[in-house]
């Protein structure tokens, strides 16, 4: 089984960078992100009628354009298209052209970069003062997750559901499907711990690839998860949490 570590030589990496996205104004912050972005991301941005919503869109594609620049291309250079399953990729330079993926929620947005050797990529953050029910995990859950979450004492049973919850949405955004992937053809295991594993349930969800998880609270009252594919087998990963504060 193929395993994530946090610091030696590894296969594959992820980095994974977090900043807030709770400003309901145009602050010094996004201003300094704007800079970054092409000028169809800045209409784009202004297409939003909530000022929060558009600094979320300012500040995840300012971060996924840093992360992905070198010495040769600017931040601005960097050009987007649309690959698989409608997901953005970088179209030019090619020298750049890494997997990326873009999450966010009130209050955080979230972007992770992987290596090269990574196919695919996923990211997603919730915040855990959002409201949650037992009926979500029972109506879209697979069986497995849901007995886990029952036999949770109560007060943890919201942590551990956001948890599979953005497990789930990083392995859709990983494979590109969305919800169009039935919640309960795969289930995670270990979900105690911050590496959980997955089981393909329906057996057609499994093409090879080595699939490996890591889960952590990048802040306090968020719950984070990002999931990265390989063809390597035997592979591990290194994955990295960092605050964005390359403007601060």
């Amino acid at each position: 089984m193929s395993s994530l570590q946090q610091s030696e030589s590894t296969d594959v990496t992820l980095d994974v960078w977090h900043a807030p996205a709770d400003s309901e104004r145009r602050g010094p912050f996004e201003k300094e992100c704007e800079k970054c972005l092409a000028a169809d991301e800045l209409r784009d941005a202004d297409r939003f009628r909530l000022v929060r919503s558009r600094n979320q869109h300012v500040v995840g594609r300012a971060m996924a354009r840093r992360l992905l620049c070198t010495e040769e291309f600017a931040p601005q250079a960097i050009r987007f298209g649309i690959g698989a399953h409608g997901k953005p990729q970088v179209e030019y330079p090619e020298s750049v052209r890494r997997p990326f993926n873009i999450a966010h929620t009130d209050g955080m947005v979230l972007c992770g970069v992987a290596s090269e050797g990574v196919d695919s990529v996923g990211v997603d953050v919730e915040s855990l003062h959002r409201r949650t029910t037992t009926e979500v995990a029972d109506r879209y859950f697979a069986l497995p997750e849901i007995e886990f979450l029952r036999t949770r004492p109560a007060e943890q049973q919201k942590f551990y559901f956001l948890k599979i919850w953005t497990l789930k949405e990083a392995f859709i955004k990983a494979i590109g499907t969305g919800l169009h992937t039935p919640l309960a053809d795969f289930a995670f295991e270990s979900i105690e711990s911050d590496q959980p594993t997955i089981r393909f349930l329906d057996p057609k969800l499994d093409n090879g690839q080595t699939w490996l998880f890591v889960c952590k609270q990048p802040s306090e009252g968020f719950i984070a998860s990002a999931a990265v594919a390989t063809k390597k087998r035997s592979a591990t990963a290194s994955v990295t949490w960092n605050p964005f504060e390359l403007f601060r």
